[in-house]
């Protein structure tokens, strides 16, 4: 069987490791690569030997009959490239965060739809350790009724990277924010009802850069609540999960890699309080890739629909909206 025709738009940062995960398939050949640095030509060279080198996103798409592209640039350019690869007949898996507008979210579906071909995102943490592990306390009932999820991190890159600037990252949110909502949404299980949030920056702050800090409040039809915060200013080290349910607590904290579980604190089935650490499940990012080429071959769902990495957009610029009237929480989207 020909094994899947694949090209990466941006191989600096982890484009290499899309490729690799590609080719770990066994059934995905990765035959261009495009990076608009000249000087990433013999990174590729060395990774994959066997692709064209190109510099121009337009020129490949012209040349390669591609299966698929992976788009893994800065987030901005998330939606043109996509929509590009997409017109040219490949389906595209977009790196995180979708888009940094949820009308240009939309517009890739929409694009998709009209040329038959998929648009997915790769939300890999789905297939984190932890949260499958939070996810089954949650399933199997230790917490209860889980009523207030407070999910963060302490995360901020500066003006020396791409990823420090507004315009082309999308905001302090839209790095590990998008990865937090995702989590929130998945674990809540509930439609959501209304978002709230709250930037902050500093007077003295580049207008240009990102945020200081970051948080979102999601309220869900469960009458549950997510609270989310992506912070650069916090000088404590936030639990990466703090869930409360009303027969149980979980705590999860950011100890990577020292650490491999979390605690719960819930309650027997005689009253007894009881502690426990539940051991993390383990992460297995192969099977994003895997999953794909399964959608390919036998039609499998995909793992990570576009409108589930949408949704998380719509989330992310909701916030942005209420912060600027005042926080007050406000409907989806669509």
């Amino acid at each position: 069987m020909k094994k899947l025709q694949c090209a990466l738009i941006g191989i600096g940062g982890i484009g290499k490791w899309h490729g690799q995960m590609m080719q770990d398939t066994g059934q995905m050949q990765v035959c261009a690569v495009c990076d608009v640095n000249e000087e990433m030509r013999e990174v590729a060279k060395q990774e994959f030997p066997d692709a064209t080198f190109y510099t121009s996103a337009e020129e490949m798409l012209k040349k390669e009959k591609l299966d698929l592209a992976g788009v893994i640039t800065p987030h901005d350019l998330h939606a043109p490239m996509a929509i590009a690869a997409l017109n040219a007949g490949a389906n595209v898996i977009v790196e995180k965060p979708f888009a940094t507008k949820y009308e240009d979210c939309l517009a890739v579906l929409e694009v998709a739809r009209k040329n038959d071909r998929f648009a997915t995102v790769f939300h890999n943490r789905r297939l984190d350790g932890w949260f499958l592990a939070t996810k089954t306390v949650i399933d199997d009932g230790l917490l209860g009724n889980v009523f207030e999820m407070n999910i963060a991190i302490n995360f901020r890159p500066g003006p020396n990277t791409w990823r420090g600037w507004k315009e082309k990252s999308g905001g302090i949110l839209f790095d590990w924010g998008a990865h937090l909502v995702d989590y929130a949404l998945h674990l809540a299980g509930s439609e959501v009802e209304a978002v709230s949030g709250f930037l902050y920056r500093s007077p003295h702050l580049d207008p240009a850069l990102n945020e200081d800090h970051g948080s979102v409040r999601i309220h869900f039809a469960s009458g549950a609540v997510a609270n989310v915060v992506v912070s650069g200013t916090d000088r404590v080290q936030p639990h990466r999960y703090h869930l409360l349910g009303d027969k149980g607590t979980l705590v999860d904290e950011w100890q990577w890699p020292d650490t491999d579980k979390m605690k719960v604190y819930t309650r027997l089935s005689g009253g007894e309080q009881a502690e426990m650490e539940v051991p993390y499940r383990k992460t297995v990012t192969q099977l994003y890739y895997d999953n794909i080429v399964d959608h390919f071959r036998e039609s499998t769902p995909l793992m990570v629909s576009g409108e589930s990495a949408a949704r998380v957009i719509d989330v992310l610029c909701t916030a942005e909206r209420s912060s600027l009237q005042g926080g007050i929480p406000l409907p989806l989207t669509r």
